[in-house]
């Protein structure tokens, strides 16, 4: 087992059939569990399995724990924690053995699970805006969107269908107007990178947790394609910092280092503790 990682805390709430189990990382804690755990973000609208390992588990619970079970994650340092991850468990494991402990894995696909709603066909008038049919789509499926923001609300000149499956229907719409549809801590969201999200704003610097020195890259030639245009600008940003659930999706980041200093917005990354190290890593874009 790895050291302890100062004032670092992880809760892991498991909710099953019978009732609900909580696993704690906390040294200071009494009963601390080890906990791992890698978690992927992006701004894209396939689901990310995140993968939490419980050493040393109860049998009990073990025992208890189904495929589809809801799983959250809440992680950071003391006083100031939040949720990294919400979703359901896509795949139960068998327990293995490492060294002299034993290690449960616990796969968890974010967000609910959309995949047996059924098809839609709904037809809209000529002149009816992107945005319209995008909240009718979500509201007749019962999914839970969140709409924050649109980028290039199109107006569709002829009549429109909405046929397919809900998920397929809104990914279409977002690549026609250029918005992103992704989740966001399990939550379903439609929003352009630019406007909406301004709230959550971070300052990184050396002091509140940046690791090393920023790099920054050329992003792909296809901006010059207008069609092809993703709107994300023409240059990216990988940084390290010290485990943040600050730092997910769409995140405005003030970044200061000794050779870098700009305010990007988060697009991709992921959050990791292997026992000792607790990280996240992300690309960001220029704001």
């Amino acid at each position: 087992m790895g050291k302890a990682q100062f004032g670092f805390e992880i809760l892991v709430r498991v909710h099953t059939r019978t009732g609900r189990i909580e696993f704690q990382y906390n040294k200071n804690h009494a009963k601390s569990s080890e906990i791992h755990f890698t978690v992927p973000f992006s701004s894209n609208s396939e689901k990310h399995i995140a993968e939490i390992t419980l050493f040393n588990i109860n049998p009990g619970h073990f025992n208890s724990i189904r495929q589809g079970d809801k799983v959250e994650l809440f992680a950071g340092y003391h006083g100031d924690t939040g949720l990294l991850l919400s979703g359901t468990i896509f795949r139960t494991t068998t327990p293995t053995l490492q060294d002299a402990d034993t290690a449960y894995v616990l796969r968890v696909l974010e967000g609910q699970d959309y995949t047996r709603l059924p098809k839609q066909n709904i037809t809209f008038a000529a002149g009816t805006y992107a945005d319209v049919i995008i909240k009718e789509v979500a509201r007749r499926s019962g999914m839970q969107l969140d709409f924050v923001s649109i980028n290039k609300n199109k107006r569709f000149e002829e009549e429109y269908t909405a046929e397919g499956h809900p998920m397929e229907i809104l990914s279409s719409l977002a690549t026609e107007t250029k918005t992103s549809l992704f989740y966001l801590r399990g939550r379903l969201t439609f929003a352009f990178v630019f406007a909406g999200r301004n709230a959550e704003l971070f300052s990184l610097t050396p002091q509140t947790g940046l690791i090393g020195s920023p790099t920054v890259a050329s992003r792909d030639d296809d901006w010059q394609d207008e069609d092809d245009d993703d709107g994300y600008g023409h240059w990216s940003f990988s940084c390290t910092s010290i485990l943040n659930y600050h730092l997910t999706t769409f995140s405005r980041v003030d970044v200061k280092s000794k050779y870098l200093t700009h305010g990007m917005y988060v697009i991709n990354g992921e959050h990791t503790f292997n026992g000792t190290e607790a990280r996240t890593e992300f690309e960001g874009i220029e704001n």
